[in-house]
Order: C-alpha cells, then structure tokens, then sequence
C-alpha cells in the first residue's frame, strides 16, 4: 500500500469520527432544546468533512456532506425560531446513515451506484428541503457574520482596512518619496479611526508607532518603511479577522526596517503640529463620507449573542483533548502485546532462576555449618587422640619424625634438644586438618561474596520488576479504548425504538472515558445491545402503566463503567418495573424444581436462573427482544473474556445488571494452586476466600461433601475425581517453598453456584501471559487457556466458575469417584532409591525414567525407613547394603518386619557379589539381589516382574 493510499484511509477513518459528533449532536437537537454551541460542532465536522472528502477525490461523499451542511446551516442560523420534529430528526440521521455507507463503499473500494444516489440518498435531502426549505443568501451571510463572532463595527473594519491597504499597496511604487510620506501619513490616520470604532487598541497603537516612524525617518527610506508597513498592517488586519487580537504587535520595531544609516536630526516640534494639523484637517474632512458611503453598502446584521469564551474548565478539557495522537495499524499493536507477553515471561525466569540461586547459596551456607561442624569434631577428636597418646609415643616421635637440615634427615629433638612437652610435634593429620580448616575459611568468603552479589541482582531486579510493571500499565492502554466506542450506537437506537414503540425513554451513559482491552470491547457488543433491549422491551412500562404507578411517564435507562483494581465494572440500570421472583418460581416448578427446594433458595439464587439456556418468564417471544439470544448467551460471551454477570431487581423499582470484566487480557494476575499433584492457575478477582479447615468442618448430606461458610452450606468438590486421566499422570511438583502448605479449601463461584475445592497446597500469586489453547481436541470443562511459568512449565489456567459446575453436575453421575473404574486405570509406578552416593542414586534414576518410572531417593536406610512410615507410597525400593546410620540390612528387618511393608518388592544392588551377603539379604525377605556391575535390562525385567504380580 502506497502512502497516498493509506492517507486517504486514513481519512475514511477520520471520517468516522466526524460522523459520530454529528450524530451525536442530532439526537440531541429535537423540540426540547437546541443549542447553538453544538450546532456550531455540527458544521464544523460537515464542513470538515466536506472540504476533505473532495480534497482526497472522495466527490460523492463530499457533495453529500455539502447537502447535509446547508441543512445544518438553517437550523444554526433559525434555530431560535424553528421547531425540529421527530420527521425532521430522523431525516438528518437517515442522511448520516447515507454517509456511513458511502464511506463504507469507499474504505471496500466499491463504486457508488448512480442508483443509490437516487433511490436512497436524494429522497432524504428532498424531504429536508419540503420540511426545512433552501437556505437563502442572507443567511449565509448571516452564518459567516456568526461564525467570526463580528458585530457592525467590526464588519465595517473588516471591509474597510482591506480595501484601503489595498490601495495604499497599488501607490507605493507610482508616488514620489513626499508624496508615499504623506500618503503613508494619512493611511494611518485613516486606519486609526477604524481601529478605534472597532475597539481593536492593539491595532491603534500600531498604527501611532507607524506614524512616528514616518516622521523620523529620512526621506530615502520612506519606500522601505511603506512595504514594512504594509506587511505588518496585513499580518495584524489577518490576526483581528480571526479573533487574534492578542498578538498583534503595537509597535514598528525601527531596527527591523534595516536602515543603514539614520542621521541625526533636531526636531520642531511647533512645526511639526503645524503639519500635523494640516494633514488632519485634510483626511478627517473626507473620512465622514467614506464613512456614509461604506454603511450603505453593508447589509443588515442580526445581533446574535454569541459565547466568546469557554469556561476555565472547558478550556482545559479541549486542551486535554487536543492531545497529539499517532495512528497504529491493529497488527503492529498485536505484535507488540504479543513481544511484551514474551518479555513478562522472560521476567519470571529471570525471577526464578535467582530464587532458585537463592535456594543454592541457602543450601550452601548449610552444607559449610555441617562442614564446620565435621571440622570441629575432627580437631577435637585429634587433640584427645594426641593427649591419650603422648606417653607412648615420646619415644617414636623421636625416632620417627625426621626433618631435613643441609640436604639430610634430622630428627627435630636432635636438632632442638626439645621434647615433646617442650615442643608440639605435628603429624600428616595435623597438617591435613589445617589445610581443611583453611579452605573452609575461604568458602565462607566466596559464600559471602555470592551472597553480597545475589542481594545486588536482587536490588537490580526489584528495580527492572518496577520498570516493567510501568511498562506493562502503558502497554495494557495502547490495547485499549473508550467504553464510548461500544455504545456510541445506543442513544441513536433508544431514540429510533422510543418513536417506533412509543415509549418515551431518556438513556444517560456515564463513564464513556473508560479504557477497556479492545479485545473485550469486541465481545461486549452483543451482550450489551442485548441487555439494553431487554431493559427497553421488558424494564420500562408503557406509559400508561407508569403513570398508573405514580412514575415520570419518560422511562430512565443507564449505563455506566468504571475501572475497579484489575477489573472493569459495567452497569445496566433501569426504573422499570424490575424482574419478577414469583414467575421466575413458576417458571421453575414447571421445569421440575420441586416447590420446596425453590422456597429455600435466595433471591440472588433464584434470578440466577435467568442465565440458564432456554429460560424465560416471557409467554411470547416480541420482535424488539425476543430474537433467538437469550440471556445464557450473554453470559457465554462474557465468560470468553473472563467475565461474569450479576442481577439484582426489585419489583416495581427497576432492575440492575452488573457485568464484570478483567481490565486486561494480555497480562492477567492468577495464583498458583495444586491439587492431586495437579498445579493449575486461576484469576485471583475469581477468589472468595483460602480457609483452613479440619475434617469436623466438613459434613456429608446425600453423597456430598458441605461446609459452612457465610452462614450458608456450600459444597465442598475434589477436581481430581471430576478430571480422570485415560494415561498414567506423571506430577511434577513446583521448585521452592509453597505459601501454604497444608490442606486448604478455595471458596469460588457466584450465588447459586457457590461452591469450594478441595487444595493441598497453595504456591502463591505471579502476572503471567495468558495463552489460548488451540487445538482440534475438545478442552475438558472448565480449560480454556494456559499459561507458562518461569521455568518453562505450562500450567493450565482454570474456569473456577465453570470447573465447579462440572465437578458438582457430574457428582450424581455414575462416573463420579467410580473407584472400579479409577482401580482398572495404569497407576504411576514409583520407585524409591536408597543409596549414600548421590551419583549412583542420580545414574540409577536416570534409568528407571527412562523406563517410565517416577523415582524418590534416600541418602541411607534411617532416611528410607522414616519416609516409609510418613506416607510415601512406593511400588518397590532398589537397595545398596553399605550406608551409614542404617545400611541395607537394617533397611530390610525395619521395612519387612511391618506388616504393610511385606509386599512391598526390595532389591539389594551392591558391590558385595559373594554368597554370603545374597543369602543373608534374601534371608531378611529381600526380592531380588544384584551386584555391580550390572546389567540393566535384567534389572528392570526383575522390577517389572515383581511389580505386577
């Protein structure tokens, strides 16, 4: 696309927007009020609109416009004395429908049919023009005098200074020098009268500088002085024409004349009042008949009062308003939230990655204590072995401690003549044990210099986490846009439905300057033109009716948005004659709710219904609202952006829905939740509340799990009985400490629908990128995007709403919690790992891994044993005999003595390969023995047989 192309886009576009102030106007301008500031807008965008749609070769769109515009004129110049019907009305909005479609034929590069010119277009400007009339000469005239905000004086002015500095422009090259002087003289008199009837003070200063100007300056120059002056004089005549009066300079700046050379003079002054008087004398006795002359040439001019200035406030809005703006294709924006959601991830490795360093220099320092610790209890045990010792060695140490001296063996008491209480005699150990000491030392070093570094990565981050949070706020506005783009169409539609049905309704909207995602903007559409018909046919009563109630006969409709935290809060409010429970009852029971469980539920609980698919209190379907989308489909829609709707209604009162929407689609705050060794993410504006519980808070009625919460019981679900996986599950926890680390109920949902889940652990808050899921394979309830962790970990992001829906509808299903059906499923086959070297416990689970197993390791048999007995549920243990505190050995009498335990499968993999360790270990009720080396296919063949027999 070449760059005159996109400009004239571009301008389509701009159109839009010209369109929109005129229709907005329009649907103000009816016999109530009319107000001439906003007529005044009108013309300006049709006027605009005109002169740009025929700059950019646009003909038909501009010949439009300029028809509307001549009808915009008579109103705004008989808007004090003509009524505008309803007929009028829609004529003027039909015609900016017209030019919506014009421009549409444009923007899709069709060609104007000469047909919809003729069937469409000229009918509606021929009904103006039977309603309206033409718009005659005087008018315009009239308008432009309005428009320029002039009165007589200043119209006279305005002919007037032209016409003379025209004249004066055609004299400057055919007088003498004298004569351009005192022309130049008498011009500024002349235009000094002027200034004064107009009351422009700034142009009468001027012209005095130019007149003393002219008196000072040497005759050579008065040439040079004139076109100076006629230059200013044109620059300050334009300024006053436009209302600029402001900046009109009051003085000629003699150094701007570039004189070369101005010489020195003595001034009479008696003579030069002598002059003075003259010229006056001359020009004042001809200035009364131009005078006359002119004011019969003007045509009458209404006096209109006319607003010259705005508010302060105002002032200050159209400064605001009049920000500089860049237009961004929508693809570029996309790539941009596309890039940025990239960085926010990279930003969680980066914080990962040093939380795991953290972890590292953690584990270090503890590693260093038990090294000094070891260090310690060695030096200690050294010292006691030397003092216990020191009788019987004296003598060995003599003989037995050489040193060298010139190139030979000494023994240091034969060098020293010391003994060994005289002296400390030093062995390898000693020397060992100091170097050990020494190192130890410079570890601390290095640990703290990590330590020192990871605070300052730790500053540095919590700053870019900082700079990337005001980043991510001004990236989630460039994805935004007013709430008065949505409905925008809505006061043109209650006034269309309002004459069509005859219901007399006034909608306020509030809250148009609301920036929501774009992306929400494009679902919020349907759902709330739906609601809005809804409040219109079913909400507002007929007049009658409301007057019966003692209500206004003009029915109230309100919408409004506002941004709450992270979310977008949006309100349909009505004064109509509000939702009526007992129908809704009725409607209930003869889907077959039993009368009773219906007189238990709540209010909130009841209305809630009115979002299920197919209800409706209506006995017939009406052609304003009943058009096939019921109120389900509104809260389908929502629920595509994560949002939701709430109803509350009192009969008589009014009605009012509240739509909540997230403020951004791109970066959402979830917190990380695990459950059956299954992590999942939910958006923290979802969340009731985490509550502890114990097991006396939970009660069973009919198969349920219940607990109280708020003074109602709510039931209590398990997602890992609703979601049951066809192939084995590996769980692969998360790295580091969770927030909570017990069992935890998490209350979600809304009204009847109120529910909790059953968690095991909760990991904490985190802003991710929200990712759709996009594949050919339906999504199970309740999934429908996915986020990524730090470590690169995809985590599916949950429908808390919708996944308790399902875990509760399928609670009475035979496929619930079918224990024959979860038994007949492939389990995860978990091996535990006991050995004390961490290399062969790393090497062996490699193995097992690969052949599908999920391992656990323990560095000895006390760790094996105490982990047995706490719960770890394991389908074998591999085994060596040698480890210290409890070696293989000890491992099988612990393990094998306990009566859960016998079953359990242990194989003994050890160097010991002679028979005495084998039958000693099977004797202890080992199931299979291996020594190193071994063969690896034979060991997982014995694994495998052991397991699933």
């Amino acid at each position: 696309m070449d760059r005159e192309q996109q400009i004239r886009l571009n301008f389509l576009a701009e159109a839009e927007i010209y369109l929109d102030q005129i229709e907005g106007v329009l649907l103000e301008i009816n016999d109530r009020s009319m107000d001439s500031q906003s007529l005044d807008i009108v013309l300006r965008s049709a006027h605009s609109l005109k002169g740009g749609a025929g700059m950019m070769g646009f003909s038909h769109l501009s010949k439009t416009a300029h028809r509307l515009e001549d009808f915009l004129k008579i109103l705004r110049v008989r808007f004090d004395s003509i009524s505008i019907t309803d007929e009028v009305q829609t004529l003027l909005l039909k015609a900016i429908d017209n030019l919506r479609q014009i421009v549409n034929f444009y923007q899709q590069g069709k060609i104007i049919d000469e047909g919809f010119l003729d069937n469409q277009v000229n009918p509606i400007f021929e009904g103006l023009r039977h309603h309206l009339g033409d718009l005659l000469e005087d008018e315009e005239n009239d308008l432009f005098a309005l428009n320029q905000n002039i009165g007589s004086e200043l119209a006279l002015f305005e002919e007037e200074v032209d016409r003379l500095l025209d004249e004066f422009s055609s004299q400057i090259t055919n007088l003498s020098t004298e004569e351009l002087q005192k022309s130049l003289i008498i011009l500024t008199e002349q235009l000094m009268v002027f200034s004064q009837m107009a009351e422009v003070s700034s142009f009468t200063q001027l012209c005095q500088s130019i007149q003393q100007q002219t008196f000072v300056t040497p005759s050579e120059n008065i040439p040079l002085l004139a076109q100076q002056a006629l230059d200013i004089w044109r620059q300050s005549y334009g300024l006053v024409i436009t209302g600029s009066q402001d900046k009109i300079p009051t003085e000629l700046d003699p150094f701007a004349l570039e004189i070369d050379d101005i010489p020195e003079f003595n001034l009479d002054l008696q003579q030069l009042q002598l002059q003075l008087a003259q010229i006056e004398e001359e020009s004042l006795e001809q200035l009364p008949l131009q005078i006359e002359e002119s004011i019969e040439e003007l045509p009458i001019i209404k006096t209109t009062k006319v607003v010259t200035s705005l508010p302060e406030n105002q002032n200050l809005r159209r400064a605001n308003e009049s920000m500089k703006m860049v237009r961004i294709p929508a693809k570029q924006l996309t790539q941009f939230n596309t890039l940025f959601g990239k960085l926010i991830l990279e930003r969680n490795a980066v914080n990962a990655q040093i939380e795991q360093l953290k972890n590292f220099a953690s584990l270090m320092r503890e590693r260093m204590f038990k090294l000094e610790q070891s260090q310690e209890r060695l030096t200690k045990w050294y010292d006691r072995a030397s003092v216990e010792g020191l009788i019987n060695t004296v003598a060995q140490t003599k003989a037995n401690i050489p040193i060298l001296v010139n190139g030979s063996q000494k023994n240091q008491s034969d060098e020293y003549e010391f003994d060994t209480l005289e002296m400390d005699r030093y062995t390898d150990l000693h020397l060992i044990s100091q170097d050990q000491i020494e190192t130890i030392v410079q570890l601390k070093e290095v640990s703290i210099d990590i330590q020192l570094g990871l605070l300052d990565i730790n500053q540095d981050m919590g700053e870019l986490n900082q700079t990337i949070t005001a980043l991510q706020k001004n990236v989630t506005r460039t994805q935004m846009t007013p709430f008065a783009d949505v409905v925008k169409q809505f006061p043109r539609m209650v006034r269309d439905l309002s004459v069509q049905f005859n219901k007399k309704i006034k909608l306020n909207i509030e809250g148009e300057a609301t920036l929501i995602d774009r992306t929400v903007l494009d679902k919020l559409n349907s759902p709330l033109n739906h609601l809005l018909r809804n409040a219109f046919d079913h909400g507002i009563e007929p007049i009658d009716i409301r007057t019966a109630r003692g209500k206004s006969p003009e029915g109230k409709i309100t919408i409004s948005a506002i941004n709450k935290a992270n979310q977008t809060i949006i309100t349909i409010e009505d004064d109509g004659g509000g939702i009526s429970l007992k129908k809704i009852g009725d409607r209930l029971q003869k889907i077959g709710i039993p009368q009773e469980e219906i007189e238990k539920m709540s209010d909130a609980q009841i209305l809630d219904y009115i979002f299920e698919p197919g209800f409706s209190t209506k006995e017939q379907v009406t052609e304003l609202s009943g058009r096939g989308v019921g109120m389900d489909v509104v809260r389908t829609n929502l629920r595509e952006v994560r949002g939701d709707i709430q109803v509350k209604t009192k009969e008589g009162i009014g009605t009012t829905f509240i739509i909540n929407v997230p403020f951004s689609l791109s970066v959402l705050r979830v917190m990380l939740l695990e459950r059956g060794g299954l992590v999942f993410a939910i958006p923290i504006n979802s969340i009731k509340e985490l509550k502890s519980f114990s097991p006396q808070d939970i009660t069973t009625i009919n198969d349920r799990d219940q607990t109280l919460w708020n003074g109602q019981n709510i039931p209590v679900v398990a997602i890992e009985k609703t979601l049951i996986f066809t192939r084995p599950y590996k769980s692969n926890p998360l790295k580091g400490n969770p927030v909570i680390n017990r069992p935890t109920l998490l209350i979600i949902g809304e009204n009847n629908t109120l529910g909790g889940l059953y968690l095991d652990r909760v990991w904490g808050e985190q802003d991710v990128t929200v990712y759709p899921i996009q594949t050919p394979i339906p999504l199970p309830r309740g999934f429908n995007s996915s986020i990524i962790l730090g470590d690169g970990r995809v985590i599916p992001l949950i429908d808390p709403a919708e996944m308790l829906q399902k875990c509760l509808e399928e609670s009475h299903s035979n496929h619930y919690l079918d224990h024959q059906y979860l038994n007949s499923q492939e389990k995860i086959k978990r091996i535990l790992i006991v050995d004390d070297s961490i290399n062969v416990r790393n090497y062996l689970a490699l193995t097992l891994e690969k052949a599908g197993y999920q391992v656990e390791s323990a560095k000895d048999g006390r760790e094996a044993v105490d982990r047995l007995c706490n719960g770890l549920s394991v389908e074998g243990v591999i085994s060596d005999i040698e480890m210290p505190r409890l070696d293989g050995y000890g491992l099988l009498k612990e393990v094998k003595t306990k009566k859960e335990f016998q079953n359990l499968p242990i194989i003994m993999l050890t160097s010991r390969s002679n028979e005495k360790h084998r039958k000693l270990a099977f004797n202890l009720g080992a199931n299979g023995y291996f020594s190193k080396p071994y063969n690896e296919q034979e060991l997982l063949q014995k694994l495998e047989t052991l397991i699933t027999k």
